[in-house]
């Protein structure tokens, strides 16, 4: 885990610095890990519980269109659920960056179909919070399925521009 120091971007200008305290930092890791226990035990209450209900919600799960609307959102969580096939997900590559009342957490979640079964995808995701008077809650959860013969990106090279 770490947080954004800031720094320069692609297009020369600054990024702007994550300013988070380690008290947000571990709220905002609690609320992840609360998305991800909600999600593994299928449990569809703790999963509306970790939403932030706002009409922007978004889901996207990989392979699929965005999914917008809390209401739609919770019955993509239902339909999903409803299947009874259980996952079990093994969270690497964790990035949290916190900007004021927003925190966006990268990461990539190792699935399974159970506890020591064999690794059956990688998906890239983006979780987006917003800090509620409630707490941290999701308001984005977007995952990107990655391919077997998937390359690690490397670090770009200050020295270039090239977007060919």
């Amino acid at each position: 885990m770490r947080s954004a120091a800031g720094g320069d971007s692609l297009c020369g200008m600054p990024e702007p610095k994550s300013i988070a305290s380690e008290a947000d930092v571990r709220a905002v890791l609690a609320a992840n890990d609360a998305f991800y226990r909600a999600f593994v035990a299928g449990d569809t209450l703790r999963m509306d519980l970790v939403w932030s209900g706002h009409d922007g919600d978004t889901c996207i799960h990989p392979g699929a269109e965005a999914i917008i609307g809390p209401i739609n959102v919770q019955n993509s969580w239902r339909r999903m659920f409803g299947s009874g096939e259980r996952l079990s997900i093994r969270v690497s590559e964790l990035r949290v960056d916190i900007y004021g009342t927003t925190a966006k957490v990268h990461l990539v979640e190792n699935v399974s179909r159970g506890a020591g079964a064999p690794l059956v995808a990688r998906v890239a995701c983006t979780n987006l919070f917003l800090r509620t008077e409630d707490g941290w809650r999701m308001t984005l959860h977007h995952g990107a399925l990655i391919s077997d013969d998937h390359e690690p990106e490397l670090e770009p090279d200050p020295d270039t521009s090239d977007f060919n």
